[in-house]
């Protein structure tokens, strides 16, 4: 059997660690695998292909992700056939967008319109995407087995049903490596500490800014990771919120229910539980799935959370159907704010709390309200670590440019320390940017590390601060001739933020930077930044 290429498409380094665990899984089991970046996978090579496996995110309400657009635009213009090709999809999305997995379903369709053999089903994955990629990968390496002994088994099957609420999934997984998912291990709270005190929050125009930035200490005595990495938290619901709930139901919360499967190994094992511990630590009492509005026997309508259906509700579900209508409560990650050379056994996050208003309701984050109201020093948090093998330093002393505005600038945070702990020599400049000036984050680290060399450049920029918005892009274009020969020069470049709006404008950015200062036109340019984003000098950690 020839190479089986694994190719991702990823915003936020999911796909690509499933992409990466995948081709491990079939190395494991014998086969020659190759796991490719799909900005770095020409459309050509299909003809030459036998065994092709995609693990794709969706962005936004049915987009490829970025590193894929010109592979699937190049794909959907496609009419040539491939009748040599077999394949399998793997597709991760979010139930709660109209067009869930869609960039997934767009490659499997469009495989198999140009003749391609499916060798499983594809699949849909939710926000909870381990069990089903597991049991998806699972009947690949089946079918692959059985190919390779000869016996023809390639399930041509042009339609997929709706994927099956991953809680009725049973796991197929038997062993899982500690502090992974679906075996976290214990982290304890340090301490927590305001990136910005109510002193330095005084804004230029007299008003105290709203933001609310922690920086949280945690100790990491099992997992070792290296910078660039995330770390995921369980989290649990507010026990008000909770309690809200379950007064909205009409219920105490010792109701028993039955949870198929479990958001870990180590909470409860799934099974029988009260309502209670599952809205508690087990169920998203956010995000709304579409069954809870008719078990509620209420209408489809925006900007709703769990409890405004309940307060809202004309049918009164029972404990079990209400508990089968929610969602599983998702970890959050954070990307590591620390250098394990600097913090050794520890793991450092920087955390915007979210706070706000609706429907006359107060509401908060799930996981910033817990770390920063009820996780006080000493409590354990289960944590698990999330690699990210496409967002490394260089190795010796390259340039690197660094673009962060808000949390994003956590990660840059532990380049440099990193750098500094191995007296690495290249230059840095980091791009920052944040609502006001008072709340520029690790303000005096970075002022000591451009003192001491280890920072050559920060620029900032400051949105609210003038009447004019002012974003990172707009502070790279002003120095664009001096970012371009940072780039000329061999630079990596890396963003990390927000994947909405931020992240699509600072690449516009860095293309226009490239085709004036080469003198080319965009799409030029753009084929000169999926060069760099192949040689691993242009890479994203975004969300």
């Amino acid at each position: 059997m020839q190479t089986i290429f694994v190719l991702f498409g990823s915003e936020s380094n999911n796909a690509a660690d499933l992409a990466d665990r995948t081709g491990f899984a079939l190395k494991k089991a014998g086969f020659e695998a190759e796991v490719s970046d799909m900005s770095s996978f020409d459309v050509g090579q299909l003809d030459t292909l036998e065994t092709l496996l995609v693990v794709t995110s969706t962005y936004g309400n049915g987009n490829p992700p970025s590193n894929a657009e010109v592979l699937y635009g190049a794909l959907m213009a496609r009419t040539e056939p491939l009748p040599s090709l077999r394949f399998a999809v793997c597709g991760l999305g979010d139930t709660t967008y109209d067009r869930f997995a869609q960039c997934g379903k767009d490659f499997d369709e469009k495989l198999g319109a140009l003749g391609g053999a499916r060798i499983v089903p594809r699949q849909d994955c939710d926000v909870d995407y381990e069990e089903p990629w597991q049991a998806w990968l699972d009947a690949v390496l089946e079918k692959l087995a059985t190919m390779r002994g000869g016996e023809p088994s390639v399930a041509p099957t042009p339609t997929v049903p709706p994927p099956t609420p991953q809680s009725a999934r049973p796991s197929t997984a038997k062993m899982h490596a500690p502090g992974t998912r679906k075996n976290p291990l214990a982290a304890y709270v340090l301490g927590a500490r305001p990136l910005c005190d109510m002193a330095s929050r005084l804004r230029s125009d007299g008003k105290i800014s709203a933001k609310e930035t922690l920086h949280v200490e945690l100790s990491l005595e099992s997992i070792e990771y290296v910078v660039g990495d995330s770390l995921g938290v369980f989290c649990e619901n507010d026990p008000a919120l909770v309690a809200d709930v379950l007064r909205g139901l009409g219920m105490t919360g010792e109701e028993p229910i039955t949870l198929v499967g479990a958001v870990h190994e180590g909470a409860h094992g799934g099974g029988a539980m009260t309502l209670g511990e599952a809205l508690s630590a087990h169920l998203d009492l956010h995000h709304v799935d579409a069954r809870l509005y008719t078990a509620c026997g209420l209408p489809k309508s925006p900007d709703v959370h769990v409890i405004d259906l309940v307060l809202a509700k004309t049918e009164s579900p029972d404990a079990q159907t209400f508990a089968a209508c929610l969602r599983p409560l998702a970890p959050r990650t954070y990307s590591i704010a620390s250098s394990p050379r600097v913090h050794p056994r520890q793991a450092h996050l920087t955390v915007d709390v979210v706070r706000y208003e609706m429907r006359g309701r107060k509401r908060a984050g799930v996981a910033s309200s817990m770390l920063a109201d009820r996780s006080p020093k000493g409590t354990e948090l289960a944590v698990y670590l999330q690699p990210a093998p496409h967002f490394r330093l260089p190795q010796g002393d390259a340039p690197i440019v660094m673009i962060g505005p808000g949390t994003g600038v956590a990660p840059f945070r532990a380049f440099l320390e990193e750098r500094e702990a191995t007296s690495a020599k290249g230059k840095s400049w980091l791009f920052f940017g944040t609502q006001h000036a008072c709340d520029v984050f690790y303000v005096d680290e970075f002022r000591a590390m451009l003192s001491r060399g280890t920072l050559t450049r920060l620029d900032c920029a400051f949105s609210r601060d003038q009447e004019e918005r002012v974003y990172v892009q707009h502070k790279m274009r002003e120095a664009e001739r001096e970012l371009y020969a940072w780039i000329e020069a061999g630079a990596y470049i890396y963003v990390c933020g927000a994947a909405q709006r931020m992240a699509p404008d600072v690449q516009n950015a860095i293309i226009d930077i490239i085709a004036r200062g080469a003198s080319v036109d965009r799409d030029a340019a753009l084929a000169k930044l999926r060069e760099l984003e192949s040689a691993g000098r242009y890479s994203k950690d975004v969300y």
